[in-house]
């Protein structure tokens, strides 16, 4: 018995290793990854722009951009806010590409360029800090590229930018399924209309395409208290903006999600954060965009910027986990964790076996 008792004791150092390994798999990066409700809502935060296919643009962009495919900026400048961009509690760098970036007379002001696939171009590197590409990269003039980074980094970019899909995906589903509150009033005629919201906390309005896309040149006005966030869920597959829709004060704390839509044209200044997680959305026609812009696409025109007014509302009460699916990397020590337990247990069992025989 003593024997076996040892035995016993001698697999706790094998179970324990497998355990340690499951326990630090979930600390290996501080990138904003998992799939939950909660991970979309810090990316609204954190990105000014997520494509989850392909994003191209020939104007300014504020803040950070995370491009599930390829990049093409031509006469733009990135992160354009330089220096006094948000700071980001994950690390995360101005530029993140998991497929290819080409850049024509372009810049980058803030630090940080991460591209998956190959660099080809030039721009101006005014953030100073490291550009790593996983593939090959075009010689740069003023700053040096780290390329050929190999597949290992290639597919962690791959991976976070599927997760952050995932997770805002499931984000615009909640939304879309909260019924409309009290505290929000709608307003006005045919050349002006009016949204005005009294109280604090989560507000929504749910409207159809028509009722957002309303009557082309109407004047929207938006009135929001700084202790409220305001959703509105837009019906809809293909939607046309072309209203005069200036900035307000408490923007930030806006959210338009666009639950349905396929294809999203933003024809004047816009103001407010743009959910589109199935669109391909155009911008820069003819006015700004004053907020973060998430879509299936996201293609930016010369006539307009993407300026950096990253969603600041509180929706902690809709950030309930919707994957409890690990990473790949989790699911590696998980494998390794558990592979070393059944180890273990199979020869406790072979031991015990030949025990009884004996």
């Amino acid at each position: 018995m003593w024997g076996y008792a040892m035995r016993k004791v001698g697999m706790l150092p094998l179970m324990v290793a497998g355990l340690i390994a499951v326990a630090n798999a979930g600390a290996a990066s501080a990138a904003l990854v998992g799939q939950s409700v909660s991970t979309g809502i810090a990316a609204l935060k954190e990105w000014n722009v997520v494509a989850f296919n392909n994003f191209s643009t020939a104007n300014h962009v504020g803040g950070r951009a995370l491009v599930g495919g390829n990049l093409n900026v031509t006469n733009g400048v990135m992160a354009m806010d330089g220096s006094s961009l948000n700071s980001s509690s994950y690390g995360t760098p101005a530029i993140t590409v998991a497929g290819s970036a080409n850049f024509s007379n372009a810049s980058v002001n803030a630090a940080g360029v991460q591209v998956g696939g190959n660099l080809t171009g030039n721009f101006n590197n005014n953030g100073s800090g490291a550009v790593q590409v996983g593939g090959t990269a075009q010689s740069q003039q003023n700053f040096a590229v780290q390329g050929n980074q190999g597949a290992s980094f290639t597919n962690t970019l791959i991976s976070q930018a599927n997760d952050i899909k995932v997770s805002l995906t499931s984000l615009s589903s909640n939304l879309a399924a909260l019924a409309s509150t009290g505290g929000v009033t709608v307003g006005g005629d045919s050349n002006n209309q009016s949204i005005t919201v009294s109280g604090t906390g989560l507000k929504v309005l749910n409207w159809t395409e028509a009722m957002f896309e309303g009557n082309q040149n109407q004047q929207l006005a938006m009135t929001v208290p700084s202790g409220a966030t305001l959703v509105i869920n837009v019906a809809g597959t293909d939607i046309d903006f072309n209203r005069n829709f200036n900035t307000y004060a408490n923007m930030s704390n806006v959210l338009f999600n666009f639950y349905e839509a396929t294809t999203l044209d933003i024809g004047r200044q816009f103001s407010g954060s743009i959910l589109g997680v199935f669109a391909d959305i155009t911008g820069g026609n003819s006015g700004n965009i004053d907020g973060s812009v998430i879509g299936r696409s996201v293609v930016q025109n010369a006539n307009g910027e993407i300026h950096n007014v990253p969603f600041q509302g509180d929706l902690s009460s809709v950030g309930s986990v919707v994957s409890t699916a690990p990473e790949p990397s989790t699911w590696a020590m998980l494998i390794l964790g558990f592979g070393l337990v059944g180890l273990a247990m199979r020869r406790r069992e072979r031991r015990a076996l030949i025990i009884q025989m004996a």
